[in-house]
């Protein structure tokens, strides 16, 4: 996976079996991919990996962008945003 010149953020929805949809914000340096199993990840974290109404039917990753910056040039990050620690 080639790395980008600035993180960017993707909007990943996974629907449950049960029919809800979960939305995570998710910022990574490389690629939509990568955006998915952050989300796939969190997502098995809460609500665990069995065949409940809360396991993982469908997913869709909309890219939102690169991240803004501040006027200092750091990237704004919210306090939703998942990412990888070992990228930052």
């Amino acid at each position: 996976m080639p790395e980008r010149n600035w993180p960017h953020r993707f909007q990943v929805s996974i629907r449950a079996n049960g029919g809800s949809v979960a939305s995570y914000s998710v910022v990574t340096w490389l690629s939509r991919e990568k955006a998915i199993a952050i989300a796939v990840m969190t997502h098995i974290g809460r609500h665990g990996s069995g065949h409940g109404p809360m396991a993982i039917r469908d997913i869709g990753v909309v890219e939102a962008g690169p991240v803004s910056r501040g006027p200092d040039g750091a990237m704004i990050l919210e306090r939703t945003d998942l990412t990888d620690r070992m990228e930052f």
